[in-house]
């Protein structure tokens, strides 16, 4: 009879699951090792790997915070964290936070994730340096705008989702094969896209569903800036959209520099009162899909006659259609260029190729009766009779409107085909190829940490002048920092005209340990190099001593980021012999490191 008590005993406590727990809201400042005692078996475990069985409610008074090096593991589909008042989980570049499940469900289900409050307080809510995986919402933002960056998102349901004017600071994430958005918003929402890569989402596959989706409730008009947005594994992923269907809706959006490919489209908009300004982005290869018919363009506009997005300073090509213009009753009117107004915002200056089916060019496919202003672009060809052929209008049929795109570029431009990066050891070896050149002066390459909108020249590459075979460059920066290093080149002509090519990210890993490594080369005659490697942000002391131990030259005494450096040695003054070199350093962590080397001048 024990016996089977006890097993009866054992069978409930195994099925026993707790109700979600809420927070006391008496400003607490909690960490997970807090909810442990406090949570009544929701949360349990010790740090850093913690298990969470239902949802943690954070009520408006109090705070969670969540370690560096934590693993957080959700064990049924209701677990995870609704904030309403201030949530802080944010971990470094070489110590992310984990945030999983045991269940990996691919469709992003496994548990419910983060969610956000509108009386969440925005400056005290930050998901950093995280990886969040097999959640429903990576992201759930209603009326809240937290700070969501330097995270990884892997097969989530979705990546973010905002609504209610949520307008939380999305930047610098991966969001990875989400079953359904990689990012969605709507009901007047208008965050800070920027920075992010967005690969292979809409993994359902069933139904289109974009990676970047914007609409088609209120006025939603966020920034989409600086993205890589990419596929292939998904031929119904399209890029972004943006949807203005519903009355009173509408988007002004800024989307610019972003690169978008591989995808079933680039970008659509769809509906009315649409005033995007869409400028200096890369759209190409957006032909995974085989159906022509309804996907494949860079760019499509359909709609109403209040769908009237700028569309200036593009590259498009290599998709099944370039831009395409669709509507029926009334029907949108984009701006594709026009310098007979004052702006300057919309002359052009677009770079349209290469947009085929079989042998037809579709680079500009006016399906309205519209009138279409697309001056001042350049289509690879440098005459009218040939740019007619990239054009599908008024020409070919009495049903379509007139584009207008006299003038058009006469000018032969520097044509980049590739520009790669590579790293290698320390330095980042970049390169890139032209087919064309005419009146090329050469390139400064351009770098900056953490944005894009720091940069700094680093080196200039002379070009070729004018010359129609092909040109190979390469240029190699070998003073980097460890994170994200993002790379442009500055095209210059002769005559100070300029352009940019697109944006290149390069991660450079924070080394794991100190280390100083022998100086090269060695022995030298008058210079050579020493590098270094800092595990954490750091002061450091570099000196130079004689045979005799005495100090010949303090070299360095600087505060240093983490990273790999080098320190270039003149020993023009010194003479011929055996010296050796000291590295002292100080790690913000508190951490030290001592190192000594001998080198040898000969002369």
């Amino acid at each position: 009879m024990k016996k089977h008590i006890l097993i009866l005993i054992f069978i409930s406590l195994a099925n026993l699951t707790f109700a979600q727990y809420t927070t006391p809201n008496t400003g607490v400042n909690w960490s997970l090792s807090d909810l442990v005692i406090n949570s009544a078996g929701v949360v349990t475990g010790t740090a850093p790997n913690f298990t969470i069985s239902n949802k943690i409610v954070v009520s408006a008074n109090d705070r969670v915070y969540i370690q560096p090096g934590t693993v957080v593991t959700f064990t049924g589909s209701t677990s995870g964290f609704e904030v309403n008042g201030k949530f802080y989980a944010v971990g470094t570049a070489a110590d992310s936070i984990i945030f999983t499940s045991t269940s990996n469900d691919t469709t992003g289900a496994a548990y419910d994730g983060f969610r956000f409050g509108d009386t969440s307080v925005d400056t005290a809510c930050v998901i950093s340096y995280a990886r969040i995986e097999y959640a429903y919402y990576a992201l759930r933002c209603i009326g809240a705008s937290p700070t969501f960056s330097n995270n990884y998102v892997y097969k989530c349901r979705r990546g973010g989702t905002l609504s209610s004017s949520s307008n939380p600071i999305f930047t610098y994430n991966k969001v990875e094969r989400c079953y359904e958005y990689g990012i969605t918003l709507t009901t007047g929402s208008s965050p800070l896209i920027e920075y992010n890569e967005f690969y292979n989402n809409n993994s359902q596959n069933t139904s289109p569903k974009n990676q970047v989706s914007v609409g088609t409730q209120g006025n939603n008009s966020p920034s989409i800036k600086y993205n890589l947005i990419h596929g292939g594994m998904f031929n119904r992923t399209g890029g972004i959209s943006i949807s203005a269907l519903f009355s009173g809706s509408s988007s002004s959006s800024e989307i610019a520099y972003n690169e978008i490919y591989n995808n079933s489209f680039g970008m659509v908009f769809g509906g009315g009162d649409i005033t995007c300004y869409v400028h200096n982005n890369k759209i190409y290869n957006n032909n995974i899909n085989p159906d022509v018919n309804t996907t494949g363009s860079g760019i499509n506009i359909n709609g109403s006659n209040l769908n009237i997005p700028i569309i200036s300073e593009n590259e498009i090509y290599g998709n099944h259609w370039g831009i395409t213009i669709l509507g029926s009753t009334t029907q949108p009117i984009p701006n594709i260029g026009n310098i007979e107004n004052a702006s300057s915002l919309d002359d052009g200056k677009n770079i349209l190729y290469n947009n085929v089916q079989g042998a037809n060019v579709y680079d500009l496919y006016n399906n309205t009766g519209n009138l279409i202003y697309a001056q001042n672009n350049d289509w690879r060809v440098y005459d009218s009779l040939s740019i007619e052929q990239h054009i599908v209008h008024q020409a070919d049929s009495s049903i379509y409107g007139l584009v207008k795109f006299t003038p058009f570029s006469q000018f032969i431009p520097v044509e980049l085909i590739s520009f790669d990066a590579n790293l290698v050891g320390s330095a980042v070896s970049l390169l890139w190829q032209t087919a064309t050149e005419t009146n090329n002066k050469g390139f400064v390459v351009e770098r900056s940490y953490t944005n894009q909108n720091n940069w700094r020249d680093v080196g200039f590459v002379h070009g070729k002048g004018t010359t129609t075979e092909k040109q190979n460059y390469k240029f190699e920066d070998k003073k980097v920092n460890a994170g994200l290093i993002y790379y442009r080149l500055k095209q210059i002509d002769f005559d100070g005209r300029y352009q940019y090519s697109s944006v290149l990210q390069v991660k450079v890993e924070v080394p794991r340990q100190f280390e100083i490594s022998q100086n090269y080369p060695n022995p030298f005659n008058p210079k050579t190099t020493i590098k270094y490697e800092l595990a954490v942000n750091s002061n450091v002391k570099l000196t130079l001593f004689n045979v005799l131990g005495e100090q010949i030259k303090l070299l360095l005494n600087a505060g240093m980021p983490s990273g790999t450096h080098e320190f270039q040695l003149d020993a023009a003054g010194l003479n011929s012999g055996v010296y050796f070199y000291r590295i002292e350093a100080w790690g913000a962590d508190g951490t030290s490191f001592i190192k000594t080397k001998k080198l040898v001048l000969t002369k």
